[in-house]
């Protein structure tokens, strides 16, 4: 990847001719040097285009490697090609000083475009190319095409705000559009060549950009690392599972200073409220569960046990208090949980008459931390979780 001279004339040309048919020759396609693209490739004429301009290269001689990740280095120094051809002007790079990409990191952290170093060697992730890609040019050549509302792209909950910024600008362009039919960013995956391609010739040319529409769901569902977010909130339920390595080893530190504070609380007005489980295992749940089974039969156990993996306890945020008899409700303790513990953010997780859409028996004794105001809203509306959240709590089997 070492041409970078052509000018914005030479681009208009390659991109006019982009979407006439060429067949392959004896050695590979006659626009390219490439014996590993063929017409019948659906990037092929992306490549020929981008590769026309000047914008790509091979890996190696008679070599485009189509499904080698792009690594930060090579998007580095597409976004210095991007923006020299939108600007009309060259660059030649020195060769003979320090790794290869470092003059095209040095153009664009002058240019702007860069803002931090990367691991260069390393394959980009979606997210970090489209970092860098939304800044290639100026905002003017990337104007919005396209209506894409805030939260609407599923899949972005644990990026930083101007890493989604960065995401919705190459959406809104029209540049990228994500995968399936919510339209999936998939941040954290690697990027291919030949999808870079197609991606640099939407780049530069505006009348291949994509046009779509994206609406915000009412409540936004997101899987990261296998762990079920809905509007933020981690679930476990019977539809959703956790990861059987997801493990936080106790409560978190969150959910412990809220519980101190609840108990102290309790104290205050003369009770006692305290844990009696809190934290489970992967492991420890499976086992518990398989006990349970083998003394009520496995239909019974999942009335008031969750299989592994589906427990709320493994997410570090649960807890049982005090006793698990249904009495307990009844008892100046219950009824004082009943009524304070979302002033500490905690809900009472499984209510009575409610077992067909939280999936689990009424249980007065299990609290579910959320942070006060999600919990005092939740508390307020008279629902339960799953309710609250628009979502069900059902086993696949």
């Amino acid at each position: 990847m070492k041409r970078c001279l052509s000018i914005l004339l030479t681009l208009l040309l390659a991109l006019s001719s982009a979407s006439v048919v060429l067949a392959d020759g004896p050695d590979g396609p006659p626009d390219t040097p490439f014996r590993d693209i063929h017409s019948s490739d659906w990037f092929y004429a992306d490549v020929v285009t981008a590769f026309n301009a000047g914008l790509i290269n091979g890996k190696a001689p008679g070599e485009f490697a189509p499904n080698d990740l792009l690594t930060y280095a090579e998007a580095a120094k597409l976004a210095a090609c991007m923006r020299q051809l939108h600007d009309g002007v060259s660059f030649t790079p020195q060769n003979d000083v320090g790794m290869w990409y470092e003059p095209y990191v040095t153009y664009c952290k002058a240019a702007g475009i860069l803002w931090a170093d990367y691991p260069w060697n390393q394959p980009a992730t979606r997210a970090g190319y489209m970092e860098i890609f939304a800044s290639a040019l100026p905002d003017t050549a990337l104007a919005p095409i396209n209506e894409i509302a805030d939260g609407a792209i599923p899949d972005l909950g644990a990026l930083s705000e101007w890493t989604k910024n960065a995401v919705y600008k190459l959406y809104r362009a029209g540049i990228v559009q994500g995968t399936g039919d919510d339209h999936a960013c998939q941040p954290y995956d690697s990027i291919r060549r030949c999808e870079v391609a197609a991606i640099l010739t939407r780049m530069m040319d505006p009348a291949k950009r994509i046009s779509f529409t994206m609406t915000a769901p009412e409540h936004r569902i997101e899987t990261i690392s296998g762990v079920t977010y809905v509007d933020g909130i981690l679930i476990a339920n019977k539809t959703y599972s956790l990861p059987a390595d997801y493990a936080p080893g106790g409560l978190t530190t969150e959910c412990q200073t809220a519980l101190d504070a609840l108990m102290a609380g309790a104290a205050r007005d003369g009770l006692s409220i305290y844990p009696i489980s809190t934290y489970r295992s992967y492991e420890y749940q499976a086992g518990l569960y398989e006990r349970y089974a083998a003394r009520d039969g496995y239909a019974e156990a999942d009335r008031y046990s969750a299989r592994p993996g589906h427990s709320e306890h493994q997410t570090g945020l649960a807890i049982d208090v005090n006793s698990l008899d249904y009495d307990f409700a009844y008892t100046p303790e219950g009824i004082w949980l009943a009524a304070h513990c979302a002033e500490y953010g905690f809900i009472l997780r499984y209510p009575e008459g409610k077992e067909s859409v939280t999936g689990y028996r009424y249980e007065p004794w299990h609290i579910r931390y959320l942070g006060r105001e999600i919990a005092e809203e939740v508390t307020a509306s008279g629902l339960t979780l799953e309710e609250y959240l628009g979502i069900t709590s059902v086993y696949a089997d």
